[in-house]
């Protein structure tokens, strides 16, 4: 009951930052005066405040207050990435689906660029493409690469699943072995998909991103 009872305050909290139109970084009622509105225990009150701050949607700053945090995607990295290693146990079916998932979401935002003709972003993307040819400053440069595209379409809440699925793949990689592309190939790869930028063709850009996860789905397979 108890357990209810938090889940019940931390949604009514919530409501509480939508209707006063708090954001990010803005302060909380203190706990007396949250305890007031909802007529809670002060125990029910920081439960329910600690359940917040494990999703991100509060901050809790000891000796200044409780604070409206940024909900970043970031706070659903511990319960995916345990997902993707439970389900992956048997048949790697949790991994299957981050990158059946992960290449959806490139594929449509990268198709948003055809529209575009951003010569700077396309000077951007060449660059981290050279890069990748060192092995000293490939991976890094492979994240940055996916970075800028989802930062060009535009769409944020896009870009940090991106983000999240990155950081889960690289930490749940060890379960299908160690990359077996060159680098060059890696390097040829990208350029593809850069071309495919360039020259506007929804198509070549399918066809491009597709590629890309080709040699990841063969380890999978």
């Amino acid at each position: 009951m108890r357990t209810l009872r938090s889940q019940e305050l931390a949604d009514s909290i919530v409501e509480l930052i939508d209707r006063r139109r708090l954001g990010p970084g803005d302060p909380l009622p203190p706990e007396p005066r949250l305890m007031e509105e909802f007529g809670a225990a002060r125990n029910s009150v920081r439960e329910a405040l600690r359940t917040l701050q494990a999703l991100g949607i509060v901050e809790i700053r000891h000796g200044y207050g409780t604070f409206v945090g940024a909900a970043s995607m970031t706070a659903l990295s511990p319960s995916l990435l345990f997902r993707t290693r439970a389900r992956s146990r048997d048949d790697l079916s949790g991994l299957r689906d981050l990158l059946e998932v992960r290449q959806i979401l490139e594929t449509e935002l990268t198709r948003k660029l055809a529209r575009q003709r951003d010569e700077e972003l396309l000077e951007q993307l060449t660059e981290r493409v050279r890069r990748m040819s060192d092995p000293a400053t490939a991976t890094a440069a492979d994240g940055e690469f996916h970075e800028l595209i989802c930062t060009a379409a535009g769409n944020e809440l896009a870009a940090e699943l991106i983000r999240l699925f990155w950081s889960v793949y690289r930490q749940t990689e060890a379960l299908i072995g160690a990359p077996r592309t060159p680098s060059d190939a890696l390097v040829a790869k990208h350029q593809r998909i850069v071309d495919a930028i360039a020259c506007g063709d929804p198509e070549a850009i399918d066809d491009a991103v597709r590629h890309h996860f080709d040699e990841v789905r063969s380890r999978l397979t």
